[in-house]
This record gives C-alpha cells, sequence and structure tokens, in this order.
C-alpha cells in the first residue's frame, strides 16, 4: 500500500553519508555479523524525565530477556543523566547508579566516565529503546541513535512523535480516513470548554500508561480533570466516551519485508476505563492479557487489517501496539492510541509464537536490515557556498 505523502517517514534525516567509508563499512561489517550470528554489543536504553520512568525501568528489566547477545542498560535517571546499570540489578536499586555515561556521536560508542577519565569506548551495535513517554518514546531515543550512527529497535523520529501526541495522531488517523472517536482539543489557559460534549474521557495529549485519565460525566468533574490533566501536559484531548465497550490490543512488527501482526487482546477492567493500576499493579505488568472472550472473528479481522495500515502509512519500525474501543451497541470499532514502544515490547501478545530470545532476533534483525538499507542513502551535498567569495562569509545576497 502506498504511503501517503503527508506521513511517510523522513528517512534520510537519520541516515550516515553515503560516501563515508567508515559508516559502510561499519554497517556492511556488521549486517555480515548479525547473519553469521556472531556476538553483538546490545543497549538498552531505559528511564528519563518522564512521567512513565518507573515503567519504562520494568520493560529495560524484562526486556532482558530477549537479546542473548553482549547487553548493557543504560539507564536514564529522571534528569536525564546516563548512567550504566548491570543486568542483575533490580528495578528498585536502578537509582543507585555510579558509572556515568557519555555518547561519543558518530563514533557509534559509548565511554563510561571514571572521575575526570573516560573509560575506553565502548562500541554499539544496536540499541533498544525501553523509555515510555516524553524523553524517549517521543522520537528523544531515535534522534540519539541517528546521532550516534547505530540500529535501532524502535520507530524513527517522526513517526514517533507523531504516536506520542494523541491530537496529532487525530489529526493523521482522520487524514487517513481510519476511524476515530469525536474529539475536543482544549489548551491550558483554555477557559470556554462549551465544544466539549458529556459523557467525555479526558486525556493529557503527550502521556501513556492511563495517568491522567479521567472519565466526566458532569461539568464539574470536567473542571476538575482538566486541572489535572494540565498538570502534566498544556494540550488535552477531550474525547466523547462510549457506554458499552471493549478495549481491544493488537501488535505487529516487520519481519522478512511484511507487516505481521499479533493475536487480538481484550484487556479487563472493574473500573470506568483501564486504569494505571490495571495495568501496572496487577497481573504481569504490562504483559497484560485477559480471559475475556475474543471479539467476532469480523471484528479481530479490521483489528489486524487496521494495525497492519497504521504501521505502514505511519512509517513504524521495531515493535508498536495500536489500542482501540469496540462499541458494542453500535457495533463500531475505533482506533484509541499508538504505542510506538509499548510496554514489555508488546511481548504478551507474541509469547504464543516465538520464544524470547527468538523474538529479541527477529526485532534486532529488522532494526540491522533497515539501517543497512538506509545508509546507502544520500545524505550529503557537495557545493562551493562555504568557501565562494561573497565578501559576507558565503551569505545569500539579493
Amino acid at each position: 500500500m502506498a504511503k501517503s505523502a503527508l506521513v511517510q517517514p523522513f528517512a534520510t534525516f537519520c541516515k550516515n553519508i553515503k560516501s563515508n567509508e567508515k559508516t559502510n563499512t561499519y554497517v556492511k561489517s556488521n549486517y555480515k555479523k548479525h547473519k553469521s550470528e556472531q556476538k553483538m554489543n546490545i543497549v538498552t536504553i531505559c528511564g528519563g524525565k518522564s512521567c512513565e520512568h518507573d515503567i519504562s525501568v520494568i520493560t529495560a528489566c524484562q526486556a532482558r530477556g530477549h537479546f542473548g547477545d553482549k547487553l548493557y542498560g543504560i539507564y536514564l535517571d529522571k534528569n536525564n543523566v546516563p548512567y550504566l546499570v548491570g543486568n542483575d540489578v533490580a528495578p528498585r536499586d536502578f537509582g543507585k547508579r555510579k558509572r556515568r555515561v557519555v555518547f561519543c556521536f558518530g563514533e557509534q560508542s559509548f565511554r563510561v566516565r571514571r572521575g575526570i577519565f573516560l573509560g575506553k569506548p565502548v562500541h554499539i551495535d544496536v540499541v533498544v529503546n525501553c523509555c515510555h513517554g516524553l524523553c524517549g518514546e517521543d522520537g528523544s531515543v531515535a534522534a540519539l541513535c541517528a546521532l550516534l550512527g547505530v540500529p535501532l529497535v524502535g520507530s524513527d523520529i517522526f513517526s514517533s512523535a507523531i504516536a506520542m501526541d494523541k491530537v496529532l495522531t487525530k489529526y493523521v488517523l482522520r487524514t487517513l480516513r481510519m476511524p476515530v472517536l469525536p474529539y475536543t482539543v482544549v489548551t491550558k489557559g483554555q477557559t470556554d470548554f462549551i465544544d466539549v460534549s458529556l459523557p467525555t474521557v479526558v486525556k493529557p495529549a503527550r502521556l501513556g500508561s492511563s495517568i491522567g485519565v479521567k472519565l466526566c460525566r458532569t461539568r464539574e468533574e470536567l473542571v476538575a480533570a482538566l486541572d489535572t490533566a494540565f498538570c502534566y501536559d498544556d494540550k488535552v484531548l477531550c474525547e466523547d466516551a462510549i457506554d458499552d465497550f471493549a478495549e481491544l490490543n493488537c501488535s505487529a512488527f516487520r519481519t522478512c519485508g511484511a507487516v505481521r501482526t499479533s493475536r487480538v487482546d481484550s484487556p479487563t477492567t472493574v473500573h470506568d476505563i483501564l486504569t494505571f493500576e490495571d495495568k501496572y499493579l496487577v497481573g504481569d505488568k504490562g504483559m497484560a492479557t485477559s480471559d475475556n472472550p475474543p471479539p467476532p472473528d469480523s471484528v479481530t479481522r479490521r483489528v489486524r487489517q487496521l494495525t497492519e495500515r497504521i504501521y505502514t502509512e505511519l512509517g513504524f519500525s521495531g515493535v508498536v501496539r495500536v489500542d482501540y474501543l469496540f462499541d458494542k451497541r453500535r457495533n463500531k470499532l475505533y482506533v484509541n492510541e499508538i504505542n510506538s514502544v509499548p510496554g514489555s515490547l508488546a511481548y504478551g501478545l507474541w509469547k504464543d509464537d516465538y520464544g524470547m530470545t527468538e523474538f529479541g532476533a527477529v526485532l534486532v534483525k529488522q532494526a540491522i536490515d533497515d539501517f543497512a538499507a538506509h545508509a546507502e542513502l544520500t545524505t550529503a551535498f557537495d557545493s562551493s557556498v562555504l568557501t565562494c567569495d561573497t565578501g559576507n562569509g558565503g551569505a545569500k545576497t539579493r
């Protein structure tokens, strides 16, 4: 299916210079090494200055079981300062960091700082993005990998940014004629909420894990919910609520040149909507599956078709999860949210099809294949602009 010109990824932004022989040698040697199943240095990045910081740490710890090569864990503290953490460190001990990391842009490596000295460079073959929320899932880690010049298990800068912003996601999905619920956008400082119809679900635009999300049936509840949501973001989505619905989840990644979709799951809750506690404080902390009866086959097929189309049209890579709302009364399906870094890498939706290390190997292969292909793109343009004698340092004159 042809990508929409509006949302296809800007691949050339993040790629290495074609004429750079060092870069091409790196890509080819690592691709060859990957194909021969030699050990690689795989780096997970988690944490960060985000309300979803703690969930990100859990995802990184669970990701250890997927990557059997030489694994390095880099933890971003709540001020985004990077530290190296051992693979045996428990989630509650990530904050007890001691080894400060310095990234070496353009050199595919990092160093550990010891006082005023830097250790030997540690080569990076692949980065796995385990960050949730701002300063990670929003394209920040993708930008870091672009500067480092390394493959990423995860989506690029632009598709990540679209998925992170719920309002932007709605705009793009509507442009692609995909089903979304009616909604109103409210910005901080706005005092007129007359366009918000009740009941409504209030959501901070750039936050996940159900933090700051509230179902409102009255104007009083709406005002209180907006006050809470504006503590997290200056832009809030108010989405029309459905009385009788099921939430459906489906994951996707690309392998062997084709997008594959997972089974469809329907998580449960005793609350009006799925809460932070439902997702992370009960069950398997992000690997949520349910005993709910499966949705009708026609709905399952539609969910998987939409998931594949979303993955393709928005140019995602790595593993993503798309959440849907199914209106039981009207028999209508709506795209709810897109998670470019799903909790636990969405392995709960794939564990019947892939072993843990097999799942990781598929994701790493996609990352390296994509990186090797994109490295052939030209990202340099030779010109005489900087050397021409114009009398004003090469600046354009009229």
